[in-house]
C-alpha cells in the first residue's frame, strides 16, 4: 500500500463506504419495481329486459257504517182466552116403575081424582156474565204487562210473530197452582221466558166465581212475541 492511503485516517475510509453504500440502495429503491400480478377483469354484464308491472287500481274508500236500528216490540192484538170447565158427570138412568094393575072401587068409595102435580118448569139458563169478558181483558192486560222479549232472542230471531200457548191453573183468589208450556213457540228462549212471565206475575185477578169448579179455574193463554225490525 502507498504513502498517501496510509495517511488517510480509518475513520474518513469508513465514512467514505457508508456513504457509497447508502447511495447504491437508494439507486437500486428508485429504478427497482417489483413485477405486479395480472388482473382479472369483471365479467360481462348481462342486460335483462323485465315487463312491465300491471296497474293497480287503489282500493276503494272504505264505506261508512250503518248501524241497523234497534228492533221493536210491537204489541200484538189480544188473543182469544180458553177456559175448560168440566165435563158434567153422566146420570145413572132412571128405573122406570113397573105398571101395576088398576084397582076397581066401589061406587060409593069412590073419591074425587086427586089434581094431578104440575109439570116441573125448566128454569132458561142465565145468560153470560158481563164480568167474564172484563176479567179476561184485564187478565191479558196484567200478562203484557210482565212479558219480556229476550235479548238473546231479538239478535237471533227474525221478523215475524212467535206464539207460545201456557196452561195454567188458578185459585179464587188468582194465585197460580201450577202452569207447563203445550203449545212450544220454536224457540227455546221464547218458552222460557214465558214460564218466567207467569211466575213474575203473581197473583193473576181473581177469576169470576161462576167460573171456578171446586175452587179452581184451568185456562189455555196464547202468549203472543211480535218483532218488527225497521
Amino acid at each position: 500500500m502507498s504513502l498517501a492511503w496510509r495517511q488517510v485516517p480509518t475513520w474518513a475510509f469508513s465514512l467514505l463506504l457508508i456513504l457509497a453504500l447508502h447511495l447504491g440502495l437508494g439507486y437500486w429503491a428508485w429504478f427497482w419495481h417489483a413485477p405486479l400480478p395480472p388482473m382479472e377483469l369483471p365479467p360481462a354484464a348481462i342486460m335483462v329486459e323485465l315487463a312491465p308491472q300491471p296497474v293497480v287500481a287503489p282500493p276503494p274508500p272504505p264505506q261508512p257504517v250503518v248501524r241497523a236500528p234497534e228492533p221493536k216490540l210491537v204489541e200484538a192484538p189480544k188473543p182469544k182466552l180458553a177456559i175448560y170447565k168440566p165435563k158434567p158427570k153422566p146420570q145413572p138412568p132412571k128405573v122406570q116403575p113397573k105398571p101395576q094393575p088398576p084397582v076397581v072401587t066401589p061406587p060409593m068409595a069412590q073419591q074425587r081424582p086427586a089434581s094431578a102435580p104440575k109439570a116441573a118448569q125448566t128454569a132458561p139458563p142465565s145468560p153470560p156474565s158481563k164480568a167474564v169478558p172484563t176479567w179476561q181483558s184485564e187478565l191479558f192486560s196484567h200478562l203484557s204487562r210482565y212479558k219480556r222479549y229476550p235479548e238473546a232472542a231479538k239478535r237471533r230471531e227474525r221478523e215475524g210473530v212467535r206464539i207460545c200457548k201456557l196452561r195454567f191453573t188458578v185459585d179464587a183468589q188468582g194465585r197460580v197452582l201450577e202452569y207447563a208450556v203445550v203449545g212450544p213457540s220454536g224457540n227455546r228462549l221464547l218458552d222460557r221466558a214465558t214460564q218466567d212471565l207467569i211466575r213474575r206475575a203473581q197473583p193473576l185477578p181473581p177469576p169470576p166465581s161462576e167460573l171456578l169448579s171446586n175452587g179452581r179455574l184451568e185456562i189455555v193463554a196464547p202468549i203472543v212475541y211480535e218483532l218488527k225490525r225497521g
